[in-house]
């Protein structure tokens, strides 16, 4: 039997922010470098706290993200926002402390980690309060990085298993717990008959995509530099990915078969966390040109997840790691 919480704390989807919980900075805001590859770099969020992880509504008009407030402690420093027309002002602080990572499964509805005792997978809507558990317990020692398959019929998640992180499928009312692979941020195809995810591959990450037909795994990276966060197009045809090497991470694309590969930004920001929106535009966090708070106190990032003896932890804490981020969308300029 499903477990179900009421969250005080969940908000109805029309309050919007009025007033910002801490006071910004007065500083020039300048925008992540985009090559010739792209067009319409328009910036989405520009609050003082750390934005991360969009994710565009399946008709293109809503936008979740999350944020970490370094004022509160541990798990308390991430929550939920909501965004009812991407491009307007303000936003709706969706649900309180201690969730973070949500996915879309419908325009109303999405699936995101809820950190109770254990950091579990939980369904909730914007228009209703309350969330209701996928299964009746954790399934491993941190649940994270959930989604819908587009038939409604599965999710995908990550966990940790005996030291390693691991990428798991489960059916819609949680039962039928699958271990597919070790891996990290695991995204569905279009048809979700394939899996992209990131994995350790030598001495760097890679790009990996699964068939859950014939269950064999292909890597689609190469080269001395890490692959990580990726995500298909609507269409299938290509995936957007996180190219790190030295000490900058930036935007690339390409087609599925690793072709035609495209570096999308460029310049002394980082970016991490691509989403490939219905509307043709990557949504992504940037420091680039972020607002920073008057005092810093500690630039250090509390370990948020959970303690391994694998990598892959370190990796996808990493692209939650920087001290300032916002929220940004641009359009990549595909080469058939």
């Amino acid at each position: 039997m499903k477990a179900k919480i009421i969250l005080s704390s969940l908000i109805a989807a029309s309050i919007l922010n009025s007033c910002a919980t801490s006071k910004p900075v007065a500083v020039k805001l300048s925008g992540p470098q985009v090559t010739a590859s792209a067009k319409e770099l328009v910036r989405i969020t520009d609050d003082v706290v750390a934005e991360f992880q969009p994710c565009l509504s399946p008709n293109g008009k809503k936008l979740l993200y999350v944020i970490r407030d370094d004022a509160n402690e541990n798990y308390n420093k991430w929550s939920i926002r909501l965004k009812n027309d991407v491009m307007l002002p303000g936003f709706t602080p969706l649900i309180g402390n201690k969730t973070d990572r949500p996915s879309w499964i419908d325009n109303e509805n999405f699936i995101f980690t809820y950190y109770a005792s254990k950091p579990t997978i939980a369904v909730t809507s914007t228009n209703k309060l309350g969330l209701t558990y996928i299964g009746q317990n954790a399934y491993g020692d941190f649940d994270a990085d959930a989604s819908m398959s587009p038939d409604g019929k599965k999710i995908v998640l990550t966990t940790t298993l005996q030291g390693t992180r691991n990428i798991c499928l489960v059916n819609k009312d949680g039962s039928s717990f699958t271990v597919l692979s070790e891996g990290i941020n695991p995204k569905w195809s279009a048809k979700g008959d394939k899996l992209l995810y990131t994995k350790l591959s030598g001495d760097f990450y890679q790009l990996f995509e699964l068939d859950l037909k014939s269950f064999q795994s292909t890597q689609i990276t190469t080269g001395e530099q890490h692959s990580t966060n990726g995500a298909y197009s609507p269409d299938g045809k290509h995936v957007v990915y996180i190219g790190t090497k030295d000490k900058f991470s930036h935007l690339f694309v390409m087609k599925i078969n690793g072709t035609s590969l495209t570096q999308i930004t460029s310049g002394d920001s980082n970016e991490t966390q691509p989403f490939w929106g219905v509307d043709g535009n990557i949504y992504f966090a940037s420091t680039a040109g972020a607002r920073q708070p008057e005092k810093i106190t500690n630039n250090k990032i509390a370990t948020m997840f959970a303690k391994t003896s694998s990598n892959n932890i370190s990796q996808e804490q990493s692209a939650f790691s920087y001290p300032y981020t916002d929220i940004w969308r641009v359009q990549p300029l595909i080469v058939d």
